[in-house]
């Protein structure tokens, strides 16, 4: 959905950031990926994927505010961009960059951000125990989409349990059982709207 009639890459440069002219995908969209050309994420989660030769959807990491994607800045290429939330984009093609510095000064600094949580996630994934995966996903979203609330902090982002385990590498039956149990120790509380809370509490080994 376009927020606006046009995407005019002067306008980016001359109006305030909470004016730039954005485009709105609902949770659960898909967003398009182009061969030349980048997304910058202003609010929101997208989920990043490929399909590998078994036709098997692989999670490579997500882009969240004040980052960048697109299959340009991705090694491994990328099939799928899913929002996983209500998502603000804006759409900038490589002419806007040449034309502009100014974009690709903040691209680089939003694509610098954006690699650096992807090596975060990839040491996650290769942890042995899913438990541990698990746990330092959501400490590692609790960083990047939390909010500060009474005794914890709140996912501004409400992930199912299936969106959780594709990110692990997981079955969504142990993602479930297992955040059971972080709820049974205390680690974590479900709000009235489903969003998961990290309590400020330390985990202990089993």
């Amino acid at each position: 959905m376009l927020l606006a009639n046009q995407i005019s890459s002067k306008f980016y440069l001359d109006l305030n950031e909470d004016k730039l002219l954005l485009q709105f995908y609902e949770k659960g969209e898909e967003i398009p990926l182009f061969e030349q050309g980048f997304w910058q994420v202003y609010r929101g989660v997208v989920q990043l994927s490929r399909i590998n030769p078994k036709g098997e959807e692989i999670t490579l990491g997500w882009a969240i505010g004040n980052t960048a994607f697109g299959n340009l800045l991705e090694h491994t290429g990328v099939d799928r961009a899913q929002a996983l939330s209500d998502v603000y984009v804006r759409w900038l093609s490589p002419q806007d960059i040449e034309k502009y510095p100014h974009f690709g000064r903040i691209l680089l600094d939003q694509l610098s951000r954006r690699l650096m949580i992807a090596e975060h996630f990839l040491t996650i994934t290769g942890l042995k125990r899913v438990e541990d995966r698990l746990w330092e996903l959501l400490l590692l979203l609790k960083q990047e989409v939390g909010q500060t609330v009474v005794n914890g902090t709140r996912l501004t982002v409400r992930f199912t349990h299936q969106n959780l385990a594709d990110m692990i590498c997981a079955t969504r039956v142990t993602v479930t059982r297992m955040l059971g149990d972080f709820q049974t120790r205390g680690l974590i509380v479900v709000d009235r709207d489903r969003h998961l809370i990290i309590q400020d509490v330390l985990k202990s080994s089993n």
